[in-house]
């Protein structure tokens, strides 16, 4: 046993015992024991078993690949058989190896009679090569069938070669499966196999990315995913992938990949995961790099989520979280947070923008445009889900609190100061990580219901509220930076003016006045 093995072990040998006075019998079990054997001592290394690299994939084997496969067992029974045969040392022993062949020899071509059982050994050989190659052969098909009678076929063909290297008589093959010729063509496919250049997985999605530009959040969260299906299916060429592939991943992740292993939600899966994978083998056959997409027709069907409130912010809810912005901030509190507790939520009220789009407001992003105090939500300032730069007038209640007067005060970033930055990146820039602090500032003043987001319940809000003062629906998907309706509401710009209007249809919130 390897040095490095031995202490997981505590011993430097494993002995077990099969259980069965029968050889037939003890050389299936052997099998099994090897490869937990296997296993453990890959666990012991901290390598991969061949056996654990098999079990990630289960696919349905060609016609064509069956009988590689059953080829491939026969050569190496046959290297053993001549291993047994130049060991024999008295001919009591030949014969003896001689009859056992025989027997089995005589069940195998028994077993392959119309209407008759396979022979056990049979099975068990049949068993073994659907575990190594790691195939999905159904009992009782047709595949299954074949790769039977062929597996029946290489025990009686070995049985044969056993006796003519027992008996020092030339080698004649005479089934054909097993010929020299076969094993030339093998030879050939497989030279033919290794020679076609891998598509790699990663660098598709490079591919993808350097075209299409998605935001570095996005690169991060879809790298981690691809490489999430790469460990899985156990290589990176995206030419090998299958829909089964694709299935067998889904069901794992819906079942098995939660941290407490009880799988993830059906959107994550869904949104997040085979959204990844599905986009970038699009984009892989839209460039001529596969000819098909694997993934194309995968989908969740999972059961809808209950939910037992709507998605927005209660007018409780609200005015709590408003009413704890005014509180004077905690001395450690940095200033820059300190503002974005006293501003972000209420911004957030009066236009319903996404959380991040405002904490990384830049003072600026504030100003006047033709007398009317406005915000400019730009990707110069980070990232935005549309990449689509506007402008929303502040509600007056906002300029009546002093907002505008505090951003021409302020010079950079509003919200965090790049210069004490300590974490963050493009993937996880700064202003993100201020959302991220006020979504657990929110929590802790008691605004916890789980089916409501602490900042996203904002925009949730304020689609309901604008409702309700009738709001121009279009005008209003601008102001919260939706995307057109339609080809039509695309055009032109929305101004100032218009916005104004209709944000000063919002109430006021009062809590200064309580």
């Amino acid at each position: 046993m390897p040095k490095r093995a031995r202490a997981a072990f505590g011993k430097t040998e494993v002995l077990t015992s099969l259980g069965t006075g029968s050889i037939s019998e003890a050389r299936h079990l052997l099998a099994r024991q090897l490869e937990k054997f296997d296993r453990l001592l890959a666990e012991a290394t901290g390598t991969r078993s061949s056996a654990v690299v098999l079990d990630t994939i289960k696919r349905e084997p060609t016609a064509e690949e069956a009988e590689e496969g059953v080829r491939l067992w026969f050569a190496e029974r046959v290297g053993r058989l001549i291993d047994e045969v130049n060991t024999i040392t008295d001919e009591d022993r030949a014969v003896d190896l001689m009859q056992d062949y025989d027997a089995l020899s005589g069940d195998a071509a028994a077993g392959m009679r119309i209407g008759s059982e396979s022979a056990m050994m049979t099975d068990w050989i049949v068993e073994a090569l659907i575990e190594r190659f790691g195939w999905q052969i159904a009992p009782s098909t047709s595949l299954h069938r074949r790769l039977t009678k062929l597996v029946g076929r290489g025990q009686m063909e070995a049985a044969r070669r056993f006796a003519q290297e027992a008996n020092g008589d030339p080698v004649r093959v005479l089934d054909d499966t097993f010929s020299p010729e076969q094993y030339r063509l093998d030879a050939e496919r497989q030279r033919e196999r290794m020679a076609r250049t891998p598509v790699s997985m990663m660098g598709l999605f490079d591919g993808y990315a350097k075209e299409r530009k998605p935001a570095a959040a996005t690169i991060k969260a879809w790298r981690r995913q691809l490489s999430a299906f790469k460990a899985f299916v156990g290589h990176d060429d995206a030419a090998k992938v299958t829909p089964e592939n694709v299935v067998a991943w889904k069901d794992h992740l819906l079942h098995k990949a939660g941290k407490d292993g009880s799988g993830l939600s059906a959107k994550t899966v869904g949104e997040t995961y085979l959204s990844a994978l599905k986009t970038t083998l699009r984009w892989a056959v839209e460039n001529r790099k596969l000819p098909n997409n694997p993934a194309e027709t995968t989908r969740v069907r999972g059961a809808k989520k209950v939910r037992k409130r709507g998605p927005g912010l209660t007018d409780e809810e609200a005015n709590q979280i408003l009413k704890a912005t005014l509180t004077p901030p905690p001395p450690r509190l940095s200033p820059e947070r300190a503002l974005a507790r006293r501003w972000v939520p209420w911004i957030c009220a009066y236009t319903g923008a996404r959380v991040n789009e405002i904490t990384q407001l830049r003072a600026q992003d504030v100003a006047q445009v033709d007398g009317i105090w406005t915000i400019h939500i730009t990707p110069e300032a980070g990232p935005i889900k549309t990449s689509v730069a506007r402008t929303v007038a502040l509600h007056p209640h906002l300029v009546e609190q002093g907002f505008p007067a505090v951003a021409r005060k302020a010079t950079g970033y509003l919200f965090f100061d790049p210069l004490r930055r300590r974490g963050g990146s493009d993937e996880n820039p700064q202003s993100k990580k201020v959302g991220e602090f006020l979504a657990d500032w929110v929590r802790e003043i008691g605004v916890d219901d789980p089916d409501v987001q602490p900042n996203h319940g904002w925009r949730h809000r304020f689609k309901t509220v604008s409702r309700n003062v009738r709001m121009d629906p279009e005008i209003r998907d601008r102001i919260q930076g939706h995307a057109p309706r339609t080809e039509g509401e695309g055009y032109g710009d929305v101004s100032p003016q218009a916005t104004l209007r209709e944000v000063s249809l919002l109430p006021k919130y009062d809590i200064l006045c309580q």
